[in-house]
């Protein structure tokens, strides 16, 4: 394990750590909120993401034909939502209720959809400034539907990274 750690350029300097947080969605208007990381830029600590949860609060489908589309992402700087596919993005939820004239169709997705072990193997994300941003957005065809809550926990442990990988995974962030 040591080999690894050494081969990696952190150190691992804490137990996993749940960090919460909710974002509050008003219909049509996009949303975000910093959420604060207990790191220490001194002594070059980063934020080593094994695990997300997302969720929010039930859409109901609408009276007349139409759609209610929550989107939500975790980011490591962006305040827009953004996809899995974007280095920025560490974790994006989709929820869609979308009503016809015969039925109601639910459509969700959430990505990453697995855990990790928690190991120094086995990570999500590395976040190396000392805060993430939770991104979303709530719309609905007829607008002026009530307000959703997002929530969100995010497991993960500190580590002490050497210079250079600290100086690198600063960078990345910076210039996403």
């Amino acid at each position: 394990m040591a080999r690894f750690c050494v081969d990696m350029g952190f150190k691992k300097t804490s137990e996993l750590v749940n960090i919460g947080a909710n974002l509050d969605l008003v219909d049509g208007t996009p949303g975000s909120v910093s959420v604060t990381l207990p790191l220490s830029s001194l002594d070059r600590e980063v934020f080593v993401v094994t695990d997300v949860q997302m969720d929010c609060e039930r859409i109901n489908a609408q009276a007349a034909p139409g759609f209610a589309v929550v989107t939500a992402s975790i980011n490591k700087t962006s305040t827009s939502v953004e996809q899995i596919n974007n280095p920025n993005c560490i974790s994006s939820l989709s929820k869609v209720m979308e009503t016809t004239a015969v039925s109601n169709v639910y459509q969700e997705s959430f990505k990453p959809d697995e855990s990790s072990s928690g190991t120094m193997r086995d990570y999500l994300s590395i976040i190396a400034t000392p805060n993430f941003v939770l991104a979303g957005s709530f719309l609905t065809t007829a607008g002026g539907a009530a307000n959703r809550q997002l929530f969100i926990r995010v497991t993960g442990y500190r580590a002490k990274a050497d210079a250079d990988t600290y100086a690198a995974l600063v960078t990345e962030e910076i210039n996403q």
